[in-house]
């Protein structure tokens, strides 16, 4: 949430955090989840890309 803040700015930052910290729940699969650079309520699609290159590879 931090980071989202420092990167996004107070509004931005807490919608985006927030967002963030709903998607953690047993029913979502986990793993990183870094702050994008740009706003977006949405996860991070390109580390999910990453995460799948490691487990196969």
């Amino acid at each position: 949430m931090l980071g989202a803040l420092e990167k996004h700015g107070a509004l931005k930052g807490s919608v985006m955090g927030i967002a963030r910290i709903l998607r953690c729940n047993p029913f979502i699969r986990g793993g990183y989840d870094p702050v994008p650079d740009y706003f977006t309520l949405r996860r991070n699609r390109a580390t999910d890309k990453q995460d799948k290159e490691q487990h196969i590879g």
